[in-house]
């Protein structure tokens, strides 16, 4: 599994022109969190992963505005998701 994250200047939701310049660069995912600690993280030769709950899909490409209160919806619903995977990262983690 893999893919390519495009990191943006936050805190704002990204610009329709933003996106399609990030779709065509190739990136998969595009947010503001996920950087600079992955770079830190190389520089000093830790392996790093990054678990993403991706809150609005493509900001700006769609037919309505993506509203804060669309935002923590997305991010209640997908909270549970996020424990469980955690969960069982951990439990992989201590067994071995």
């Amino acid at each position: 599994m893999g893919g390519v994250y495009g990191c943006t200047q936050g805190p704002r939701l990204e610009t329709a022109a933003e996106i399609r310049r990030m779709q065509r660069d190739g990136c998969d995912i595009v947010g503001m969190t996920g950087m600079p600690e992955a770079a830190l993280a190389r520089e000093l030769g830790l392996r790093y992963a990054m678990l993403a709950l991706v809150v609005n899909r493509a900001a700006g490409l769609g037919s309505t505005e993506i509203s804060l209160d669309d935002i923590k919806t997305v991010l209640q619903q997908g909270v549970d998701g996020i424990r469980q995977v955690l969960a069982h990262s951990c439990k992989l983690l201590l067994t071995r």
